[in-house]
């Protein structure tokens, strides 16, 4: 696989310094040039006062090579293609088939939101009026995102309570009214009627807010009207008035503006994988070829690619999604306003001329990237209804598998192929507990489950297999405590059918919310702490890498889900972005991508805890040149505080040197060490709930 050449660049600015360490903006975020002291000791050995260090974190372009991704929130993009449905214009645009949404929030009484107008000239105003979107045809039985309980649909959901005031000169303002709305599932329409009176200036304002869609609570209208004294609408944007919101949810995609401040937290970060395409992106099918027969990639996007590798990180790309105007009658979409997974997701590629379709897709992907792009992978959750596009059929996926394997080992023979990676909900189905199956349990499972299906027809044909594992799962759960085992079960499972390639976890993710969500909720009622998520992401990363497995958060920033798909942190909502900084998660996953270069796992390292050996223990043994490393932590939930269970480390063979390495304050520290009969002790480890590194050398 070529790199290319062009030399790398940090991408920030130095805005502040804190104690000599500088902060680096991107945009309206600042990270600090240092691991923060997240706990107060971060020391790993009981009674030891050796010196601690902090160890510096490095950049993407200078890692050689960590097992470290994370799927990136879309790609760039250029206006064109920077897709905002919601926006606040079209409640003045005349039309309510066309609406606005704020940003979700977790409750209904987080934070108010409004809406501004602004009139050209003082008139005089007697109401205001509310309308919602008229209800249209009914999403998708099968690959459209159903409403969380107890949602409305976008276009039609109106705060409980309302504030409206008027001014004259936006300095002074009268409240015109103020009480419960009166809505109901019902009523299209909401007048506000009050004395005449002169105004330039309107605000709305909405508190405890209804449940929209699947984005949380939000206020979300199709039009904003006010009245004259004779009943004319002076709030369109044809006679001149303008409109202000405070919070709008633009994309599940992320402003154009957020990729260009964030696309280089990704290097800045030490990944050296990063997944795109996974859906809804300006790489999938519907996005390229927009207009049948016509395929075309955005420049932004395709140089976006370009500067990853520029900055040494390697790219998998999903080719994914299918195409309206292939795989449905009538191309145009029901509610064309939303996001292309909202009701109608479009149907995979199964007839002879959607698959041709397909194939030409493929092969331009694979000429246009084959020489940035190292993984690309067939589909994304193939194995759910609302990514595959409709009813999953074994037969159907492993033929568009096989329609695109070809091409891409034709034009792009130096890249690797992955079977598409599968929903947690398939890996719990399928796999859950495999470890303890016995043969004829396994023969059962492997004739119906879609995994397990899929990797008997096409082992022999792919480089590698990918999985979702878990979002947000309470670490107490059996899945969980099973997941090593199962991992290693089902690795064997593929290599007793003759897949001879590499796994990859490519999303997996916890959250921590504040306020916590409202359940229920898709992602369950789990809520960890901030400092707790960036222990469960430690124990994530680590244990991957010592399963030898790329490892993949999800996602690298988010300022609009619901479920933190995070590494920074979301504050109050605002228009046109919302601000974000660094999470704790962010700060431990930089230090991982420094301090597990190049590391391999070496299960051939024997060794073990003792006085006493704490119950849960997880221990991994990795290996790199001229150096051994052990991870030892406590499994189940963690806390925000954890002095440590003081244990030793016995390890077979005798080494000279020993370090404990601290993740969450980045810092490291030389330790005691005796030997004993072919054995190195490490006395009083204090074993805590995330991974401490022990760096052991000859």
């Amino acid at each position: 696989m070529s790199k290319r050449k062009n030399k790398p660049t940090d991408h920030h600015v130095v805005r502040a310094v804190c104690d000599g360490v500088p902060l680096y903006s991107y945009g309206y975020t600042n990270i600090l040039g240092q691991s923060p002291d997240l706990i107060d000791d971060p020391r790993v050995q009981k009674g030891n006062d050796s010196p601690l260090r902090k160890i510096q974190p490095k950049k993407s372009w200078e890692i050689h090579s960590n097992r470290l991704g994370a799927t990136a929130p879309r790609m760039p993009r250029t206006p064109e293609n920077d897709y905002r449905p919601l926006e606040a214009i079209h409640l003045i645009d005349g039309d309510v088939q066309t609406c606005w949404s704020s940003e979700g929030q977790a409750q209904p009484d987080v934070e108010e939101i409004w809406i501004r107008l602004d009139l050209p000239v003082e008139r005089d105003i007697s109401g205001v009026v509310l309308r919602k979107r008229p209800p249209g045809p009914k999403r998708g039985i099968v690959g459209s995102v159903s409403l969380d309980e107890g949602s409305v649909e976008v276009g039609m959901g109106v705060p409980a309570e309302l504030t409206i005031k008027v001014s004259r000169d936006g300095w002074h303002w009268e409240t015109v009214f103020e009480g419960p709305s009166g809505d109901a599932p019902d009523r299209r329409e909401l007048e506000f009627t009050f004395n005449a009176r002169p105004a330039k200036q309107i605000w709305i304002i909405g508190r405890n807010l209804p449940r929209v869609e699947n984005w949380g609570f939000s206020f979300s209208i199709a039009e904003v009207e006010v009245l004259d004294p004779q009943g004319g609408n002076l709030a369109l944007a044809t006679r001149g008035t303008g409109i202000t919101a405070n919070s709008t949810r633009h994309t599940p995609g992320e402003p154009l503006v957020a990729h260009q401040w964030y696309w280089p937290l990704h290097y800045d970060l030490g990944l050296k994988w990063v997944r795109v395409g996974y859906h809804d992106d300006t790489i999938n099918w519907h996005w390229v070829e927009k207009e049948k027969g016509k395929l075309v990639l955005d420049p932004v996007t395709d140089q976006a690619i370009t500067d990853m590798v520029d900055h040494g990180i390697d790219v998998v790309m999903a080719l994914d999604g299918g195409n309206r105007h292939y795989t449905h009658k009538d191309p145009a979409r029901k509610l064309p306003q939303l996001w292309e997974w909202y009701y109608e997701n479009p149907l995979p590629p199964t007839t002879p001329e959607a698959l041709e379709a397909w194939k030409r897709y493929v092969r331009f992907m694979a000429e246009k990237f084959c020489d940035r792009v190292k993984v690309f992978e067939i589909w994304n959750e193939w194995n759910i209804n609302l990514y595959w596009g409709g009813l999953v059929n074994i037969d159907h996926y492993i033929a568009v598998a096989r329609a695109t394997i070809p091409i891409l080992r034709e034009v792009c023979p130096k890249a690797k192929i992955m079977l598409g990676s599968v929903s947690h909900l398939g890996w719990e189905d399928s796999c859950f507990g495999m470890a303890t199956w016995s043969q004829e349990e396994l023969a059962a499972k492997a004739t119906k489950e879609l995994l397990l299906q899929a990797v008997r027809a096409l082992a022999g044909d792919v480089d590698l297999i990918g999985w979702h594992p878990f979002y947000q799962h309470d670490p107490e759960l059996p899945v969980i405590k099973s997941y090593t085992a199962d991992v290693r079960a089902f690795k064997e499972f593929c290599r007793a059918e003759g897949f001879g390639g590499e796994f990859m976890v490519t999303e997996w993710s916890y959250g921590a919310h504040y306020p916590p969500t409202t359940v229920p909720t898709w992602w369950g009622d789990f809520e960890p702490s901030e400092l707790q998520k960036a222990k469960y992401i430690a124990q994530v990363t680590v244990k991957h890498t010592a399963l030898g497995m790329e490892s993949f958060f999800c996602e690298t920033w988010n300022t609009a889900y619901p479920l933190d798909l995070s590494l920074m942190r979301r504050s109050f909502t605002a228009d046109p972005i919302c601000p974000i900084q660094p999470q704790a998660a962010y700060y431990v996953t930089r230090n991982l991508a420094t301090a597990l270069e190049d590391l391999q796992p070496a299960d051939e390292v024997k060794f073990h805890l003792e006085k006493p050996s704490p119950e849960n223990l997880e221990t991994f043994a990795m290996k790199r040149k001229g150096e051994t490393v052990l991870a030892v932590w406590t499994a189940g939930r963690a806390g925000d505080s954890c002095e440590g269970k003081p244990c030793d480390v016995v390890v077979d063979g005798t080494f000279s040197k020993a370090e404990g390495y601290d993740p969450l304050n980045g810092t490291t520290h030389a330790l005691k060490m005796k030997t004993k009969s072919g054995q190195t002790v490490l006395p009083e480890i204090l074993v805590k709930d995330y991974p401490i590194l022990l760096r052991l050398r000859v």
